[in-house]
């Protein structure tokens, strides 16, 4: 009985050592070795393949295989989540292989590791201005690629986003009473966001501070071109109550 249980376990260690797969060979090329690399990274063995990618770059380097082993190597560390690593690795691509034919889907994978990294509006957004910026490069510089659209669309979140977060801080200073620092920030919302969805609660916030620092004629004018730039705003009601209440305030203070 133990010679037959010794049998069966001897019988399933060849089994799995004839599964193992191959190893490396001194011998192997530049696309021998690329491909070994390229299985691991196909069965999302990320980690082995981080190392054989390496491997390709650093043994290889001026062989036809070694972009596509920079892209797969920074395609590794996207897919483990290591963003700050995948972003570098995309740059080298692009900064040391310019004539490299996957220049374009490493530009949009740079992007794509610092969307990954944009948090909510409240927090700082550094990663959110990087990733804004690398999705603009790309457009600039491959206006024709498949993946124009899906850049256009995450510039728009990104832009809502940076939008958010200087209205955030426009209205944190109004809350403290410091007027002028809230309309430096109403005004960046105004002028470098004017198309986002938070435009129009940008100026009347920068009406509301004028208010608040007495400069009725100021907040008047502000309220009646906010009903130009806005007349389908969700805010009109509110804009037309202040605006009759900076309208009294300016007669009073005329007749005075």
């Amino acid at each position: 009985m133990v010679l037959k249980y010794l049998v069966i376990i001897l019988s399933t260690l060849f089994l799995i050592a004839g599964c193992s797969g191959r190893k490396p060979e001194v011998t192997w090329t530049a696309e021998e070795y690329f491909q070994y690399a390229l299985e691991m990274y196909q069965d999302e063995d990320y980690f082995e393949a981080i190392n054989e990618f390496t491997i390709v770059i650093l043994r290889y380097p001026g062989s036809t295989v070694a972009d596509s082993a920079q892209f797969y190597l920074a395609s590794c560390h996207y897919s483990l989540e290591e963003f700050i690593i995948s972003a570098a690795e995309f740059s080298k691509l692009i900064n040391n292989m310019p004539q490299s034919p996957l220049v374009p889907e490493a530009q949009f994978m740079l992007a794509e590791s610092y969307y990954a990294m944009s948090p909510r509006p409240a927090l700082d957004q550094e990663y959110s201005v990087k990733a804004l910026r690398e999705y603009q490069i790309f457009l600039e510089d491959f206006p024709r690629d498949p993946r124009r659209e899906d850049a256009e669309r995450k510039i728009y979140l990104l832009r809502e986003k940076l939008a958010e977060k200087q209205l955030q801080n426009a209205d944190l200073y109004r809350k403290m009473m410091e007027f002028n620092s809230s309309i430096i920030y109403y005004d960046i919302v105004l002028e470098r966001y004017y198309d986002t969805e938070f435009a129009d609660d940008a100026l009347l916030g920068k009406a509301l501070s004028y208010m608040e620092m007495e400069d009725y004629e100021a907040a008047k004018e502000i309220l009646l071109s906010f009903k130009d730039k806005f007349p389908k705003s969700e805010l009109i009601d509110t804009v037309d109550w202040y605006l009759k209440r900076a309208i009294a305030r300016v007669d009073d203070d005329t007749e005075n």
